[in-house]
């Protein structure tokens, strides 16, 4: 039976929103929000010794305020802070948490949890005291750093749980580790860097709660990445402005359920929607000639890439009929500048990402949607805060060389001086000797690409220290494992950015709400001590992190506890259209359509044959992409969902059995991901729901369960990261998606993880794992 004929997992059909209020719409469509009002108003008795207080949720890389009900010293409930610019749409709006952040109690108190320093003795992991576990690390630094010198020690850039980079400064400036990978060539760079490109600042973000059309591409926005504020704001939209929502994946995903329209595109052929779109507007004379004669460079080879790229030609490539094409396209222009197209990992996991995310980007370009009242913002912080250190007198050194990462002359991205040293390439680097060790904090990097390469790049390194609350691939291969505090232990600060407040920076804080379990250390105490093991002290010389940002407030004229008081404080103004007031950060001021200058995207653009202009870069087996074919003709890529945070979220088993309720499967024992698997290929394969699969490329294999549903376009299959074979489930369950990943699997123009495989899927005999 198919899971559409199911009421838990199935494709739904989509309706008007009818419920009164945004949260009672948010719970019509079954969008990841907690915090029900009778928990709050309980919450608010305090006669039991009991006692709420704030923390910051971090399990997405986001900081949703929470409310925390505390009871002889343990945390028994969680809710969100009502008018957080993160957990809620704005002032006076309830607060709210995703599942990820519910499952934070199951977290902190799960009995998995590593709650002891680890350090090899005799090839063997042992739990130790923090004494001879900082005393162990500081010997094997400072012999790392004489045999090998200490720029050939990788620092892994992680998610640091307090948001302050404590690890950065002992590793990058007091050791001198000169060479850094991470997350930006596992996860966004197509998407980041072509706007950057394009407009000259980093990632922009959409005015949700303002807008008149959204256009969520490859972005599953209420899945609750970006904290609870991002799928309010589209449901506040869609009831208070009559907005538009339009979903384009191959994946029916929540975002897709309370859509007004799903377009389940061509996997990879997003560019070439997006060029055909760009010539309907054109050609009805819809875009903004004000914005693109002032503002922007590049309309003439813009308008001439699209003269020929029709509703029909791309009909042909995306399977997206050519009236839906000019439907969107007018509806998209018509409602501009309070219309936004906006794409995320959909995007940035393709071969030919870069080109796509381009070709995206500049349609919010031609209709004049940045940095308006409902289009992008550019999110710059408003204000600033005075730096510690000054008045610390305690600046940080820079031990670290100013060598760049050896030249491998493999990858145009390298060839072309736009990113050295990226994740995929790591253990290339360290199987020429280039990188003997590598420290980290918080992450799991086989889990994002070249995974069997990862692991034997970490058996060979001479020195592996990680930050980690499970056993996992990394920590089961280290020479260190610290037991790092939980958001419910750590003394948290963040100021943004992106938010319920349009037009307002703001800043959000709260200080640690019980003492870390067991032997675990918070962050900043961790990174402290260390550095005083090394003889590094004097650069860490506040008392605790809460001290650090107290002195940092001092700057907006707060103090840590107000803020904590709180859990928030919206600060200044931030006004739209900004570029108005000294152009946009880019070489020319404006807002690049193209920019056909001798610089190494030019250079870039010419050693690939393609144009620098939006353009259509369709997955070719040479550099942009892998393409299926008679053996392999199914094509597969990871996701995610809203009960799992990249890799890092297997071992809570509130999340997992919330996934397997999502999809139907809750009264199996099986507890890892599913092969989602549309019926039509399912029955061409002989699967049915629920059977135990195995999906084969051409350079490995994963096992896991199959789950049949319409919610996947035929011919494409899915699952979601972080399962298997070094996760930090406890069972190791599911696939490991991943494990198809190998070196060459990357975007050429920003050396990002390429997550698209051709596979094929087989039956096996036997019950799941």
């Amino acid at each position: 039976m198919s899971k559409s004929e199911q009421d838990d997992g199935g494709v739904r059909r989509r309706t008007l929103l009818k419920a009164g209020g945004v949260a009672a719409a948010a719970g019509l469509t079954g969008v990841g929000v907690s915090g029900i009002s009778g928990e709050a108003e309980a919450q608010e008795d305090n006669g039991d010794g009991r006692e709420v207080v704030h923390g910051n949720c971090w399990i997405c890389r986001e900081t949703c305020g929470q409310e925390i009900t505390i009871e002889d010293g343990k945390a028994i409930d969680l809710t969100g802070v009502d008018g957080h610019p993160k957990a809620s749409i704005g002032e006076g709006t309830e607060g709210t948490l995703c599942s990820k952040g519910m499952a934070q109690l199951n977290k902190t108190y799960n009995p998995n949890r590593i709650r002891r320093p680890h350090i090899k003795k005799d090839g063997e992991l042992t739990a130790v005291d923090w004494d001879e576990a900082f005393e162990y690390t500081s010997n094997r630094l400072e012999e790392f750093a004489e045999e090998h010198g200490p720029e050939k020690l990788l620092r892994y850039k992680g998610y640091p749980l307090g948001k302050h980079s404590w690890e950065a400064e002992f590793i990058h400036n007091l050791f001198g580790s000169a060479i850094s990978a991470g997350r930006k060539t596992t996860c966004h760079g197509p998407f980041s860097t072509s706007w950057e490109w394009m407009a000259g600042y980093g990632r922009e973000w959409p005015d949700w709660q303002n807008s008149e059309y959204i256009i969520a591409w490859g972005r599953n926005v209420m899945e609750c990445f970006r904290g609870q504020a991002e799928p309010k704001g589209v449901l506040k939209a869609k009831e208070e402005n009559d907005a538009t929502l339009v979903c384009i994946d191959p994946r029916y995903t929540k975002t897709a359920e309370v859509a007004d329209k799903w377009i389940p595109i061509e996997p990879r052929t997003d560019g070439a929607l997006a060029l055909a779109m760009a010539n309907v507007i054109i050609e009805e004379n819809l875009y903004d000639r004000d914005f693109v004669s002032e503002w922007t460079h590049g309309f003439k080879e813009y308008k001439e890439a699209v003269a020929d790229k029709t509703p029909e030609w791309a009909a042909e490539i995306t399977d997206v009929d050519a009236d839906v094409i000019r439907e969107i396209a007018l509806g998209f222009a018509k409602a501009a500048p309070s219309s936004v197209v906006f794409p995320w990992t959909g995007l940035a996991y393709q071969a030919n990402g870069f080109k796509n995310c381009q070709n995206l980007h500049a349609l919010n370009g031609l209709v004049g949607s940045v940095d308006t009242k409902g289009g992008t913002r550019q999110w710059r912080k408003p204000f600033s805060l005075d730096h510690p250190r000054a008045k610390a007198d305690a600046e940080l050194p820079s031990n670290h060389s100013d060598a760049s990462t050896p030249d491998y002359d493999d990858y145009p991205f390298q060839q072309h001086g736009i990113r050295d040293l990226t994740h995929n390439m790591v253990p290339k680097a360290t199987e020429r000797g280039d990188i003997q060790g590598v420290m980290m904090n918080w992450s799991q990097p086989p889990k994002s690409g070249n995974t069997r390469k990862w692991w034997e790049a970490m058996e060979e390194m001479d020195l592996v220290i990680t930050v980690d609350a499970f056993w996992t691939g990394v920590s089961k291969r280290a020479d260190v494992v610290f037991p790092g505090a939980s958001q419910l232990e750590q003394t948290f600060f963040k100021k943004g950015g992106d938010s319920a407040y349009s037009t307002s920076g703001w800043v959000t804080g709260s200080k640690p709400a019980i003492e870390p379990l067991g032997d675990c250390k918070r962050d900043y105490q961790l990174y402290k001590e260390l550095s005083q093991a090394m003889g590094w002290g004097e650069y860490f010389p506040w008392e605790d992190a809460q001290e650090y940002f107290d002195s940092k407030l001092d700057g907006i004229g707060l103090s840590f506890d107000e803020l904590d008081e709180k859990s928030y404080e919206v600060i200044d103004g931030l006004p739209y259209r900004q570029y108005e007031d000294g152009g946009f950060k880019t070489v020319n001021g404006l807002f690049n359509f193209d920019l056909d200058v001798k610089d190494k995207y030019k250079s870039l653009a010419d050693d690939l044959g393609i144009s620098t202009a939006p353009s259509w870069v369709p997955p070719d087996d040479e550099h942009f992409g892998e393409t299926t074919n008679d053996e392999y003709p199914l094509l597969f890529t990871d996701t995610m969902v809203e009960q799992f945070s990249r890799g890092h979220c297997q071992a809570l088993s509130q999340s997992l059995e919330a996934y397997a309720e999502r999809f139907g499967h809750e009264d199996e024992d099986y507890r890892g991901n599913y092969l989602h698997i549309n019926p039509r290929d399912a029955e061409e394969h002989g699967i049915e729901d629920g059977d135990w699969v195995a999906v084969k490329s051409a350079d490995d294999e994963i096992e896991l369960m199959a789950n049949v549903w319409e919610g996947v376009r035929p011919g494409w299959v899915c699952t979601e990261n972080g399962f298997g074979e070094g996760s930090s489930h406890p069972d190791d369950s599911g696939g490991h998606s991943m494990k198809f990943n190998k070196e060459w699997h990357m975007e050429p123009t920003t050396g990002m993880t390429a997550r698209n495989h051709p596979v094929d899927v087989e039956r096996l005999g036997g019950e799941p794992q």
